[in-house]
C-alpha cells in the first residue's frame, strides 16, 4: 500500500484514467467541492472524457480517497468497499 499527496505530486494520468474508466469519471468529480463550484461546473454537460481533462487540469476535483488494490478501485469514503477488497488478497 502507499500513499500519495496530489498536493505534492499530481496523480499521473494513466493512473487517474484507471480510476475514470473503473469507477466513471462522474464518481471521480468531486462535485461538492469548492472547486467544483468556483469553476462552475455545476452548469456544464461534460461527457467522461471532458470530465477527465477537468480532473487531470485541477485536481483539487477528485473526490478523495482513492483506493487501489490490484485492479479494484473505490472511489470516496466507502469503508464497507475498502474491506471487501481486502479479503481477497
Amino acid at each position: 500500500m502507499s500513499f500519495v499527496d496530489l498536493a505534492v505530486k499530481p496523480l499521473a494520468p494513466t493512473e487517474l484514467r484507471r480510476f475514470t474508466s473503473r469507477a466513471g469519471a462522474l464518481a471521480v468529480l468531486d462535485e461538492s467541492s469548492r472547486a467544483y463550484r468556483d469553476a462552475g461546473l455545476a452548469y456544464l454537460r461534460l461527457d467522461d472524457d471532458e470530465i477527465f481533462e477537468r480532473l487531470l487540469l485541477d485536481q483539487r476535483l477528485i473526490t478523495l480517497p482513492l483506493v487501489r488494490i490490484g485492479n479494484d478501485v473505490v472511489v470516496g469514503p466507502d469503508e464497507r468497499a475498502w474491506k471487501a477488497l481486502l479479503p481477497a488478497r
